[in-house]
């Protein structure tokens, strides 16, 4: 009986000191209440085993195996592999879609009084109401937001107005180099561009043949001739992502958020910018998309190239960083080994948790259940009115990147929690109920800003 005995106390060891691992990490990441919910839980777990060890004799034998055997069947229940993750279902191959009906198309480009804004709401006519209304609120980083610091928010707009500035001319073609193009082996120059990517800075990058659907049909926003028809004859696609800092990013929905976002897409844009010209480099015709200047859509091509999942708010969930990311995409004629796309559980997760569209302050955030758009069965937000928040905000909001349970940082606890959540329905039932208990259904934790960015005082 010893035997079973030392085994029960090792399993409730075991189980006492994965409590104190997930304290310990929340403490560091500042987690105040979710901290002191998990401590509250293992300090009650700890009084119990000091109870049962304090009880007579004669019950011990059977209350310490007992306890360990329903932890351990627990623990089998939310660990062993059990379902086969469903991917997003294509139902028919979608239309292209046309730039000029892009949400930032009618406001970065659209100027009332020019042809193109007259042509365009003569075209879509239901689309005037709600634009008009937004024009009356201030743009992002602009005075008269709420979120506006004029120490901070001109920082922003740095960032967007570089990557405008470096992006208008990315429109390159190989060079006219004796004996190009430089005859490669798909797998070779695939490794060696991920090598590169991940050298200048990218966390997640990856190759996929292009999909025609994945590719504008009209111009919209980006340079060129307003309205022009887009073709785009290059056969792959490099899909590059960068991590969002969770630090700010939980600082939704206020300034740093934007912060946050405007650098990341010059980081991604920089990267995607160099890739394109080491094609061009090697004989290869190749296009940068980023920021403000994309000819094809990049949470499609990043969910062909494996970079993850589109999940309910429309954004790619990667397994990493969730939706903290920012994407651009190199296309070219340079052949690409093809990586597979990715299903790790977000269509079962995304189905029941609804985070994300609880806390959208507008709403958008579609809470049904998944419709076929665009030959895609998807769920669909609405942008018009997540961009109105915006607008109000003086801000990107980011809300419901901050609540998903998938948005935590990378760290031991939370990648555990990842992997078992990505083979097992009912480890994702157990990891939402743990997410809601430990940082609220609605999050209300009060962060430290960063000195540098303190809008305070």
């Amino acid at each position: 009986m010893n035997w079973i005995l030392i085994l029960a106390w090792s399993v409730l060891g075991v189980a006492a000191a994965l409590a104190l691992w997930f304290v310990v990490t929340l403490v560091r990441e500042q987690e105040r209440r979710a901290a002191s919910v998990m401590a509250g839980g293992a300090a009650g777990f700890l009084v119990l085993l000091i109870g049962l060890s304090l009880v007579d004799h004669a019950a011990l034998p059977w209350l310490l195996p007992g306890l360990s055997a329903v932890l351990l069947l627990a623990a089998l229940a939310i660990a062993l592999p059990q379902t086969r993750n469903a991917s997003l279902r294509v139902v028919e191959t979608p239309p292209r879609v046309d730039e000029r009906d892009a949400l930032f198309h009618r406001f970065y480009r659209l100027k009332p009084g020019t042809p193109e804004f007259d042509a365009y709401y003569a075209a879509h006519p239901d689309k005037r109401a709600i634009d008009d209304k937004i024009r009356t609120l201030p743009p992002l980083a602009e005075p008269g937001s709420k979120t506006y610091h004029p120490l901070v928010s001109p920082f922003q707009a740095a960032c967007f107005d570089v990557i405008e500035g470096i992006s208008r001319d990315i429109e390159w073609t190989p060079c006219p180099i004796e004996d190009r193009p430089v005859a490669v082996d798909a797998a070779e120059i695939s490794a060696r561009i991920k090598g590169f990517a991940s050298y200048l800075g990218a966390d997640l990058v990856g190759c996929t043949r292009l999909d025609p659907a994945h590719v504008y049909s009209h111009i919209g926003r980006s340079p060129g001739t307003w309205g022009a028809p887009i073709t785009l004859d290059h056969g792959h696609a490099i899909a590059l992502a960068v991590e969002m800092g969770h630090e700010l990013n939980r600082l939704a929905p206020d300034s740093p958020t934007t912060t946050e976002t405007a650098f990341k897409y010059l980081d991604v844009g920089v990267i995607a910018m160099v890739l394109a010209r080491y094609c061009n480099l090697l004989g290869y015709e190749a296009r940068a998309h980023v920021d403000g200047n994309y000819r094809v859509m990049c949470v499609p091509v990043a969910a062909d190239a494996g970079l993850g999942e589109l999940g309910r708010i429309g954004l790619l969930m990667t397994r990493e960083f969730g939706p903290r990311v920012r994407l651009a995409v190199v296309t070219t004629t340079l052949p690409l080994q093809q990586d597979p796309p990715v299903a790790f559980g977000v269509q079962d997760f995304c189905a029941f948790c609804k985070k994300c569209a609880d806390i959208c302050p507008s709403g958008s955030v579609d809470k049904g259940e998944k419709q076929v758009h665009r030959g895609v069965e998807k769920w669909q937000s609405q942008q018009d009115t997540c961009y109105q928040t915006w607008r109000k905000f003086g801000s990107d909001c980011s809300l419901c990147m901050k609540v998903c349970p998938y948005a935590h940082p990378k760290s031991g606890a939370h990648d555990l929690v990842r992997w078992l959540i990505q083979r097992n329905h009912v480890a994702r039932r157990v990891a939402l109920w743990g997410d809601d208990m430990a940082y609220g259904r609605r999050p209300r934790e009060a962060y430290p800003y960063p000195e540098w960015h303190d809008v305070g005082g």
